[in-house]
């Protein structure tokens, strides 16, 4: 039987969090912390991985505020006057009215929702941006499922079965709300009564692509969509690449349906591996393109998915 987060879960979830303090320097932040990294964010040249070495090397989150221009030359170059001017701005600025305004809630990395397994990640998230159910995070038995964009009936045909399965087992299938396999991914979910997260690589305020609006709108009422960037941040190459680090973080598991010789996948099974989750691929044809990353992966160690039965084999259940 289908079955939502309760409350055994949360307290267990709960337990853990108390018992791990898994949070920035082990404690939680105060409100001039979370002023601090919302403002340094907010600033559309500022990443993630570059606060991670800033607050480590300060050894302090509200230090930063004290920086100098040349000072923070050290760490942004010719940015650092820019950033100086607007994180001093935005320190003064209003977020709750901008949240609210663009119907975005938000979690910090010391909060209870947040994702135990984010912090494989050397540069996890130090929020994350969501419209949706935030209970979903929680729940311990996550797959991510990803693939190429331009996809065969192949992946249409396996997903069919392979999702459902899996959605039966109490499964939330987390992908990218890209085009080909990401969405099938998804509507695989919510067509067999599952549940399923989208992560993306932009602000809520933008749906990209276009297409899947309908898609969007029905996880932002029912399931779940979250990004590591501000409401308006605009789309980025480089976005894509850290958004599929959160694709492959968040989930024990990672299914790769289809994939050529050089793509986006190729990352994300990068980072699936960094970070230790099982990376499952279909078994692919002889010669054929889009098959090929799926049976190099398999050569070096992927789990090849030959019946519905091998996830519960490797996964336990």
């Amino acid at each position: 039987m289908k079955v939502g987060i309760d409350t055994v879960e949360i307290k267990r979830i709960e337990k853990l969090y108390k018992k791990e303090g898994h949070n920035f320097l082990n404690r939680v932040f105060t409100e001039k912390e979370k002023k601090v990294i919302l403002s340094l964010i907010a600033i559309e040249r500022i990443t993630t991985l570059k606060l991670h070495k800033v607050f480590k090397d300060l050894n302090s989150i509200e230090k930063i505020l004290e920086l100098s221009i040349p000072e923070l030359a050290i760490y942004f170059g010719d940015n650092a006057e820019e950033i100086y001017t607007k994180l001093h701005n935005n320190m003064e600025f209003d977020f709750e009215s901008y949240f609210e305004f663009y119907n975005v809630k938000y979690i910090f990395c010391d909060d209870i929702y947040y994702p135990k397994e984010l912090f494989r990640i050397y540069d996890y998230p130090y929020v994350i941006f969501y419209r949706g159910n935030k209970d979903l995070l929680l729940f311990r038995r996550k797959i991510s499922i990803v693939g190429s964009r331009n996809n065969t009936a192949y992946s249409n045909d396996a997903l069919r079965s392979i999702v459902p399965y899996l959605t039966m087992n109490n499964f939330v299938i987390v992908s990218g709300l890209a085009t080909g396999v990401d969405s099938l991914a998804h509507e695989g979910a919510l067509k067999s009564k599952g549940y399923t997260i989208g992560v993306i690589a932009h602000g809520h305020n933008i749906i990209y692509p276009e297409k899947s609006y309908k898609l969007y709108k029905e996880l932002e009422r029912n399931h779940l969509i979250i990004s590591e960037y501000f409401p308006t941040s605009p789309i980025r190459k480089y976005k894509f690449l850290e958004r599929n680090r959160i694709v492959a973080g968040l989930s024990s598991a990672l299914l790769v349906t289809e994939a050529a010789k050089r793509s986006g996948t190729q990352r994300t099974v990068d980072f699936a591996l960094d970070v230790g989750s099982d990376v499952f691929c279909l078994p692919g044809k002889f010669g054929d393109k889009m098959s090929y990353a799926m049976n190099e992966y398999i050569k070096e160690g992927a789990i090849l998915v030959n019946k519905l039965e091998d996830f519960g084999d490797e996964l336990g259940f």
